[in-house]
């Protein structure tokens, strides 16, 4: 069955990978911030996702940034969005170097990263490679593009 990007259900399904997969996680140290997933363009969506310790914990769809608690949002269109999931998919939960999110965010910045504070964007660099192993998981996820 195919679960919709964007939507809470796909981040629900990475959240449900993510915890029955706990070696892979714990290897990499505990992981405590929230961030926020916002699609832009003409559908816009904003996701508010919580890590805490070796699990991500919460999920929700919001409507704005403020007060949601954010430490870094990562804000791109759907179509790069699409694009790194699908090279994800193609290197079997392993992307090419121009698709991890710390190529996206510096190289170009193709996929911004926005934080209101220093400690925020730390932060992001803090935990990517959580990050990033958690939207690798992603691998064999059937997708429905919005």
């Amino acid at each position: 069955m195919a679960v919709k990007f964007p939507s809470v259900d796909f981040f629900q399904e990475l959240a449900r990978r993510m915890k029955a997969n706990p070696a892979e996680f714990e290897k990499l140290g505990f992981c405590d911030t929230v961030m926020g997933v916002k699609v832009t363009g003409s559908n816009p969506h904003l996701y508010s996702l919580r890590f805490d310790v070796f699990e991500c914990s919460d999920v929700r769809e919001v409507s704005s940034p403020s007060g949601a608690g954010f430490d870094f949002t990562l804000e791109a269109p759907l179509a790069l969005w699409k694009e790194m999931f699908e090279v994800i998919q193609k290197g079997g939960g392993q992307p090419t170097p121009s698709y991890t999110l710390n190529s996206l965010s510096h190289v170009g910045d193709r996929m911004k990263v926005v934080y209101d504070d220093p400690e925020g964007h730390d932060k992001f660099y803090r935990f990517m490679a959580t990050i990033q192993a958690f939207v690798n998981q992603a691998a064999d996820l059937k997708i429905e593009w919005a």
